[in-house]
C-alpha cells in the first residue's frame, strides 16, 4: 500500500498539484481498502484481522521511510505598497477636510473572497527535492461586497459575485 501511494505522491508532484496532510491519509484510506476488496481470502489462508486507520503517528512513520519532507509551494506572489499604505490615511483625511464631507457622506467599502478550488500552499515532496514548482491557481471565487457610512447609520445591501 505505502509503495502505491509514494508512486501517487510522485505522480501528483509531476503534475503540480500540492498535498497536503489531509489528502494523503484519505488516499492511504482509500488504497488500504481497495487493496482488501481484491485480497480473496482461501479456506487454507486466515482473515488478517488488520485495521488501518491512517493516522497522524503512522504518517510521520511513512514520511520517514518514504523520505518525504514538507515545503511551502512557491508561485504567484503579490505583495501590497506598504509606503502607499501608510501615506494614505494621512491623504484621506485631507481629501475629506477639503471637500467638507461628513461622516454621513464618507463610505468605506471592501470585499471578500472564498477561493473554493484553492490548492493547498504546502506539499509533501522526497528528501532529494529542494522545491516544488509553482502552479496556475484556479480562479473560481466567489466575492461578498460589503459597506457602510463612517456615522455607521447607512449599511449598503451586500452585492454577491461569482
Amino acid at each position: 500500500m505505502e509503495r502505491l501511494l509514494s508512486t501517487w505522491i510522485e505522480d501528483c508532484n509531476q503534475r503540480n498539484m500540492p498535498l497536503c496532510l489531509k489528502l494523503i491519509q484519505e488516499k492511504a484510506l482509500s488504497l488500504w481498502k481497495d487493496l482488501q476488496e481484491k485480497q480473496q481470502p482461501s479456506e487454507d489462508t486466515p482473515q488478517a484481522a488488520e485495521s488501518f486507520n491512517a493516522s497522524r503517528g503512522w504518517f510521520n512513520r511513512f514520511k520517514k521511510r518514504a523520505n518525504l519532507h514538507n515545503i511551502k509551494v512557491t508561485g504567484e506572489a503579490a505583495s501590497a505598497d506598504l509606503v502607499a499604505a501608510n501615506a494614505y490615511p494621512a491623504q484621506l483625511q485631507d481629501i475629506i477636510e477639503k471637500g467638507g464631507y461628513s461622516a454621513k457622506q464618507v463610505f468605506n467599502i471592501d470585499e471578500t473572497g472564498l477561493c473554493w478550488k484553492r490548492m493547498p500552499s504546502r506539499t509533501y515532496i522526497a528528501q532529494e527535492e529542494k522545491t516544488a514548482p509553482g502552479f496556475k491557481a484556479a480562479k473560481d471565487r466567489l466575492t461578498l461586497l460589503l459597506g457602510g457610512n463612517a456615522e455607521g447609520d447607512v449599511k449598503l445591501k451586500p452585492m454577491l459575485i461569482y
